[in-house]
This record gives structure tokens, sequence and C-alpha cells, in this order.
């Protein structure tokens, strides 16, 4: 383990947008958490953050600890349970996975990011969800340096939610995930490879971006003017609930190509920012804050971010 000095965090984000952290530090195992506590680091650091893949998040320069989870392991418990290190990438998880005949994250074909933020940020598309995958959750608490097994209820998942997202100081080490057998790989393959190749075709993938901006709106929360729109245009979708696509919105509020300095609404998936042309966090925070009070004011609804903002 080694902790760095003032590490340019750009290249670390799928944005390729970012500032300098003050310290920065990957760890592999909990000994090096535990070491961190030890040291009392945490506290000499003033605030930390713990960062997954850098898929889903903008961020700015930050005067702390970054905290990287390279904790890279698979290893079976029982024949349909997966123990999962959170550092884990997603698609290599879901390669694992086909590989020993489980199925159940098929639909995340495509999908980038860690398991340790998967599980944070309630992650899902296509009306599943990954906490559907999760039996247990090993946390340690950065503040305190207590250790739990968290089930699937301790958890708190919600839409694009956890309770590790609401608490930042729990640092995710660990889960223990159930799939189902399937000996049938081709069929798992075809179906991961179909999600792959709908990101491929839908997301603006040919530029750096950091997946969805805003959480899709729950429709029983929405304006009856807006619930009336939405059904006359049929753009009601389930995900896994009732929701109206926020990406539907923003094209109908006219902003589809929508561009501040380097960064632009996507015109291939408008609840997509692309960084175009050198963005920097101000640009994306200036597009951010305009879509967002454009919607307001139209729609009579005010958006949540689904990207983390660090700052």
């Amino acid at each position: 383990m080694k902790i760095s000095k003032d590490k340019n965090l750009a290249h670390l984000t799928n944005f390729k947008i970012g500032g300098k952290a003050k310290f920065f530090v990957e760890v592999f195992n909990l000994s090096d958490i535990e070491t961190l506590i030890k040291d009392n680091f945490l506290v000499k650091a003033k605030k930390f953050f713990i960062f997954g893949d850098g898929t889903n998040i903008l961020i700015n320069n930050f005067d702390g600890l970054i905290i990287k989870s390279n904790i890279n392991f698979i290893k079976h418990s029982q024949q349909d349970i997966l123990e999962v290190g959170s550092g884990v990438k997603v698609s290599a998880l879901l390669s694992y996975a086909i590989e020993k005949n489980l199925a159940g994250l098929e639909w995340a074909g495509g999908l980038p990011g860690s398991v340790g933020g998967a599980i944070e940020g309630g992650v899902g598309c296509f009306g599943q969800e990954f906490k559907n995958l999760v039996i247990e959750v090993t946390a340690v608490d950065l503040n305190k340096g207590s250790i739990e097994r968290f089930s699937q209820k301790d958890c708190q998942f919600a839409y694009r939610d956890s309770f590790f997202r609401r608490n930042r100081q729990w640092f995710i080490i660990s889960s223990s995930l159930r799939f189902h057998i399937n000996h049938n790989k081709e069929e798992l393959i075809a179906q991961a490879k179909e999600k792959i190749f709908y990101r491929q075709n839908k997301h603006p993938l040919d530029f750096p971006n950091a997946g969805s901006i805003f959480k899709n709106y729950p429709f029983t929360k929405a304006p009856k003017f807006l619930q009336d729109f939405v059904l006359e245009k049929n753009k009601l979708k389930n995900d896994p609930f009732p929701v109206i696509p926020i990406a539907f919105l923003i094209a109908e509020a006219g902003l589809k190509g929508k561009q501040i300095g380097g960064a632009q609404i996507s015109e291939k998936h408008c609840n997509f920012i692309i960084n175009r042309c050198h963005a920097t966090f101000d640009d994306v925070m200036q597009l951010i804050d305009f879509t967002k009070r454009t919607i307001e004011d139209k729609f009579s609804i005010s958006p949540e971010l689904e990207i983390q903002i660090v700052r």
C-alpha cells in the first residue's frame, strides 16, 4: 500500500475530468484498511472519499484522501454463491459467472464499474437491479474501525441508492452474491451480448462520459399534466417500477446537443453529458444546473442526480 500526494484524478474517471487529490491510496485487502485506521491517517487527512471505478462520477480537486478499492477476488462459497471483492469489475464478474454457468447478471452486459460501486449506487437497468443478487455485504466503518456484515435488508437498497451511499464512512470489502445455475452457456452469452450491443448503439460511448446524469423520475410523483403527456407519447418505462425517462424530458425541452464549454448533452442519449472537447468540471456543472432548471420550469419536477459530484 502506497499513499500518493497530489494525485491527478482525470485519467481515473470515465469522464476524463478531474483535479488533484491531496492524498490517494489503493487498498488491496482488509489489512491495508486497518493500517490506515491504526496509523490515524484518516483523521490526519481530515476528510476522505471512497472511490469505485470512476464510471459515474464528476470530481474536482479534493483536499483530503481518496481511497480506491483494488480488492479483487472471486471465489465460490457454494455452487450458486460467489464471494466477490469490491474492486472486481462488473464485466469481469459477468464473464466469470457465465464461464461457471451462473445466471442472473446477463442484463449487465457492457455495464462499466466495480461491484462495490454497483452495490453502493444501487445499480440497475432493463428492469433488473444488482441488489437482487445480494445476500450479504461485508464492510468496515472507517471512522470506528468496526467490521459488520449487512444482510440485503440492512443494505437499505432504494432506487439508485443504498445505505452505503447515504453513509459514506462505510467501505465495502466484499459481497456474497447468489446466482442460479444455467448450463445453457450459449444462451447466457447471447443475452449478455444483446445488452452490450444495445449500449453500443444507444449510448454515446465514442466520447468520455459518466453514464446517466439524472435518475429517472417516479411516475406516481409526477404532476397530472406530465403523467398524461408521458402516456400520450407512450414513454412510460419500468425501471423496475413505472418511471418517466429523464432523457425523454431533456429532449422535449429542446436541450439535445446543448453545449457549455467543452461539455455537451449527447444527441444520442440526452441523459448523458459528454466530454466533447476538453470539458472542465465547471463546464459540466453549469450544464447540469442549466438542464435541471429547465426541467423544473417546463415540467414542474426536480430531477435527482444519479452521478456523484465530488469536490
